[in-house]
C-alpha cells in the first residue's frame, strides 16, 4: 500500500515495451554515421551522447508521452496496489465523488477536467518530439 509498489510495478511493465521502442529507433540510424565517428577518433561513449543520443530525442519524447499518458490514465493496477483513502490517485477519487442518492455533475465534471489537463498539457510541450517519434523513422 505504498506508491514505491505502484512505481515499481509500472517500471517494470514499461521497460520492456520502452527497450523494444528503442531497439526499434536504433536500428533505423545509419551504420554510416557511426563508421564515419570511428575514422574521426570518436570512442564509443562519444558516439553514444555526441550522435546517438542527440538522433534519439525525438523516439525518447515519444516514449516517454506513451509512458507517461499510460502511468497518469491507470487506474486497475493504482486500484490493486494503492487502497488507503490517503493515498488514492487522482484516477481513483474521481469515481468516489459520486454520491448514493445525489450526484454533483459540476463537481464530477471539474475533477474530470482537471485530471485530463495534465497528460494534455505534457503532449503539448512534447507534440514535436512525440510525432518525430512516431513518424520521423517511418519515412525516408
Amino acid at each position: 500500500d505504498t506508491y514505491t509498489g505502484l512505481i515499481l510495478l509500472h517500471t517494470s511493465w514499461g521497460i520492456p515495451w520502452i527497450t523494444f521502442f528503442m531497439r526499434n529507433f536504433f536500428t533505423t540510424i545509419p551504420i554510416s554515421i557511426e563508421e564515419a565517428a570511428r575514422l574521426d577518433g570518436a570512442g564509443d561513449i562519444t558516439i553514444f551522447f555526441r550522435i546517438a543520443l542527440p538522433l534519439s530525442l525525438p523516439a525518447i519524447g515519444s516514449a516517454a508521452t506513451l509512458q507517461f499518458n499510460w502511468v497518469w490514465s491507470d487506474f486497475f493496477l493504482a486500484l490493486i496496489t494503492v487502497y488507503s483513502p490517503d493515498k488514492l490517485l487522482a484516477t481513483q477519487r474521481i469515481p468516489l465523488m459520486r454520491g448514493v442518492y445525489h450526484v454533483d455533475w459540476g463537481l464530477l465534471s471539474s475533477a474530470a477536467i482537471t485530471v485530463m489537463i495534465v497528460p494534455i498539457i505534457v503532449y503539448v510541450f512534447l507534440q514535436k518530439y512525440y510525432i518525430k517519434g512516431m513518424i520521423g523513422w517511418a519515412t525516408k
